[in-house]
């Protein structure tokens, strides 16, 4: 789905990723894995065109995307989820959900946000406050929701489990995998390797802006030096699923 070769990109003149190549396959959940500082979130943000590219290639089954503006990236298909600021605080939730959805019909838009109800069950009961008065677990379901009903083929979410509570982690992840099920392609950088790595099916780890592993998530696992080294994780230490 998304081909990512020789990527130089950074902010100005500073180059935070160096060379870096990798494949996320479509209708899979990808893990981008690695200390602070590693490139995951630039990573993210050259793909839907928010740094600057020295170097390298970002293809969309054959596409190229460099050069090409945001709006249009996300008419191709691809919806990025940011870890802050991803939700109007001032509108219910409601009210949100309606912005992704107010060039459908009436009976599309009902149809939509059933959808949404039924994957974020929480976000119902939510609909009439305003997101701002919300956790910022829910502020972050909000966020989700509002990616998904874009039906989008690509969705690319930084850190959407920071700070929240380990139920929510899990229903987040396990809502993820359900877009997977659903067609949707799923790349998410993240933190909290402990969990991620119980629902991905393929995992990259980046250190300094190089790419240190690539491999599925069983294989990443099982390795115990990339898990303690790289991730900080020991193997006994690591979750299983909700």
């Amino acid at each position: 789905m998304l081909t990512i070769r020789d990527l130089s990109a950074g902010y100005g003149k500073l180059v935070v990723l160096h060379g870096v190549s990798l494949a996320i396959e479509a209708n899979r959940l990808t893990a981008i894995l690695g200390p602070n500082g590693s490139g995951k979130s630039t990573l993210l943000k050259s793909i839907f065109g928010l740094t600057h590219v020295f170097d390298g290639s970002i293809l969309l089954e054959g596409r190229e995307l460099i050069g090409v503006p945001t709006d249009a990236i996300s008419q191709y298909g691809i919806a990025y989820v940011p870890q802050r600021n991803n939700v109007f605080t001032a509108l219910t939730v409601r009210e949100n959900l309606l912005l992704a959805v107010r060039r459908l019909s009436k009976p599309e838009v009902t149809r939509a946000l059933d959808e949404v109800y039924e994957l974020f069950p929480v976000l119902a009961k939510r609909q009439n406050q305003r997101a701002g008065q919300l956790s910022g677990g829910e502020r972050q379901m909000v966020a989700v929701a509002l990616a998904w009903l874009l039906r989008p083929r690509v969705i690319l979410l930084d850190e959407p489990t920071a700070g929240l509570a380990p139920l929510l982690v899990t229903e987040v992840l396990r809502t993820l995998k359900t877009f997977t099920e659903r067609g949707i392609t799923v790349a998410v950088v993240e933190q909290n390797a402990r969990s991620v790595l119980q629902w991905c099916d393929d995992v990259y780890v980046l250190r300094e802006g190089q790419l240190a592993f690539q491999g599925s998530a069983d294989e990443c696992r099982a390795d115990e030096e990339m898990l303690k080294s790289y991730l900080g994780v020991g193997k006994g230490r690591l979750e299983t699923r909700g």
